[in-house]
């Protein structure tokens, strides 16, 4: 009975075990049976950011992680070197293989232009990875007395410029102006949001004055608009009234000049005979002389009245003026 007891308790937990394998190799990230393939990368600079477990990636695919960093000092040259350790998945397609179906090792693939790189994954956070890809004509740099693995050289393009150029930006004096220029932008539409409202009532108030300034010019124009046109009215029979009066009065007129310009003419031609009749070198001549003068003004005086009462005939209501 105990020996029945000890094989169920002894195929329960076997069959935990297997259990848990199967969970660990379907579902999780290592695999027992996969063999990783190790390379290292020697920088002879920062690699601010990068850290253990930092993704390898190749053109964007994830192919593995980093899986040590340390730091070695070489005495005698005085130069500091930081070996990244990477662990390589088999069983990611990016690396070609030959016509046989092996794939080459990393040595080949160094020789036919295979480099590393740092890059930056998040400005914000400051996390890195390690890129991998390959350079046509890149001279390779290595390191054969520190490298413990394959060595794949650094990108003499990017061998750690370009995060350290990213580590030396002014991240924190950026982000502080950011939050200041929000801070603005906020101050602004707490502004517009208390004045606005009281400049559109403003605008709202001037509009219904002006309308109501309008509608009472409308019915004073209304109440006015009769008296206007009783007096355009008054004026037109006033015009036509001293219209009449002055095409009455030029008749007149005209006989008036006409007979004076008679008597002129016949007074001029008495005073004519009469100089006739007397004596040149007599009083009387210098008389006539005189008359026939003020005759010959009065005459001219007459017709340029004529003349201007021909042009203007409105000059006997409003007279002559100077």
């Amino acid at each position: 009975m105990d020996n029945a007891r000890q094989a169920v308790i002894g195929l329960f937990v076997l069959c935990g075990v297997v259990l848990a394998l199967a969970t660990v190799v379907l579902f999780g990230k290592i695999n027992p049976f996969r063999h990783p393939q190790r390379a290292q990368v020697i920088f002879e600079g920062s690699v601010e950011g990068l850290v253990v477990g930092a993704p390898v990636v190749f053109r964007g695919v994830r192919v593995g992680a980093v899986s040590s960093i340390v730091i070695e000092h070489d005495a005698a040259s005085g130069r500091t070197y930081v070996p990244v350790t990477l662990r390589l998945d088999r069983d990611k397609v990016i690396l070609r293989q030959d016509a046989t179906g092996v794939q080459p090792p990393i040595p080949e693939l160094v020789a036919a232009g295979l480099r590393a790189m740092v890059l930056p994954v998040s400005l914000i956070s400051g996390e890195v990875e390690v890129n991998l890809d390959f350079e046509q004509s890149a001279v390779a740099r290595l390191h054969p007395g520190i490298a413990t693995s394959a060595e794949i050289p650094v990108s003499r393009s990017a061998s750690g410029t370009l995060a350290q150029q990213l580590s030396e930006l002014p991240l924190r004096e950026l982000s502080n102006d950011a939050d200041e220029m929000l801070r603005s932008v906020r101050r602004l539409a707490d502004t517009l949001t208390t004045g606005v409202p009281q400049f559109i009532e403003s605008t709202r108030r001037t509009s219904d004055k002006a309308g109501q300034a309008l509608d009472a010019a409308r019915a004073a124009i209304t109440q006015i608009q009769p008296r206007i046109d009783a007096t355009m009215a008054g004026v037109d029979r006033v015009t036509q009234t001293a219209n009449e009066q002055l095409s009455g009065r030029g008749a007149e007129l005209h006989e008036l000049l006409v007979s004076s310009n008679a008597a002129v003419n016949q007074a001029r031609g008495v005073l004519a005979n009469l100089q006739g009749l007397t004596d040149a070198h007599g009083p009387s001549q210098a008389d006539l002389q005189g008359s026939l003068s003020d005759l010959s003004a009065a005459a001219s005086s007459l017709r340029a009245l004529a003349l201007d009462l021909e042009q203007n005939p409105q000059l006997l209501l409003t007279g002559r003026r100077r």
